[in-house]
């Protein structure tokens, strides 16, 4: 499972303050953010970033190390949450901001690192998977819970996996912002295009259902759906945006 270790950034609170400035500069590059941010709102980013940092979930063991920086990129997007909620601005457009510097992001990984990336995920990493799936394993990792579903020819996947429960959703929701998970689920979908996880979705606890569907196709394109409306038009917007590039 992983021991929780409370307050294990503290220590570690002026690497993640020099990458969260690296992270607002890449915010910059989004106009309308640019046309905004005064110096007092950055002062601001990084006062509320520094209050999450102890407060941001961190697991013992190798296992766990994705689901760690998975969520220091939540506890970012929280921080400017919260600090352009206080200007007014709506959970998508917070969103909308926090993704074009995730792409910014991974738009900068050197393409010889994403083709390493793609072929662990896509050979040892998947192979493991799909032994799992074929046992219907059911594990605890950290705040999360996963139960591994075996695919089938019929069903177009190499593997599932389900989340039960959901770790930036226990953490959202201890930091007043379940609002925002939603919008953090979209975060999917950039770092499947980017490594190459073939991954497919149609319903995630964000939007209320009971579990999180995601299921795997090596070489699969990325496919992700929403019930909420508003969710689903910011994902009807990126396909139309990646088709016209």
């Amino acid at each position: 499972m992983g021991e929780e270790v409370q307050a294990y950034y503290s220590r570690k609170k002026e690497t993640l303050l020099k990458d969260f400035r690296k992270t607002m500069e890449l915010m910059k590059k989004d106009r309308e953010y640019r046309q905004l941010i005064t110096d007092s709102w950055e002062k601001e980013l990084i006062w509320e970033y520094q209050r999450i940092i102890p407060e941001i979930p961190y697991f013992k063991g190798y296992r766990q190390r994705m689901f760690n920086q998975m969520l220091l990129i939540t506890a970012q997007v929280l921080a400017a949450y919260r600090v352009l909620k206080r200007k007014e601005k709506t959970p998508a457009e917070i969103w909308e901001t926090c993704h074009d510097a995730l792409d910014f992001r991974l738009q900068q990984i050197p393409e010889r690192r994403k083709r390493l990336i793609n072929r662990l995920w896509n050979n040892p990493f998947r192979m493991i998977m799909m032994r799992r799936a074929k046992k219907n394993v059911k594990e605890t990792l950290g705040h999360f819970k996963l139960e591994y579903i075996p695919g089938k020819k019929e069903d177009f996947f190499d593997y599932g996996i389900n989340y039960t429960q959901c770790g930036h959703h226990k953490f959202l929701a201890e930091q007043g912002a379940e609002e925002l998970l939603p919008y953090i689920c979209l975060a999917d979908i950039s770092l499947s295009d980017a490594f190459g996880w073939g991954l497919a979705r149609t319903q995630t606890l964000g939007d209320g259902d009971e579990f999180c569907d995601f299921r795997f196709t090596r070489g699969g394109s990325t496919t992700i759906a929403s019930k909420k409306p508003e969710i689903q038009e910011i994902i009807d917007q990126w396909k139309a945006k990646k088709m016209r590039l």
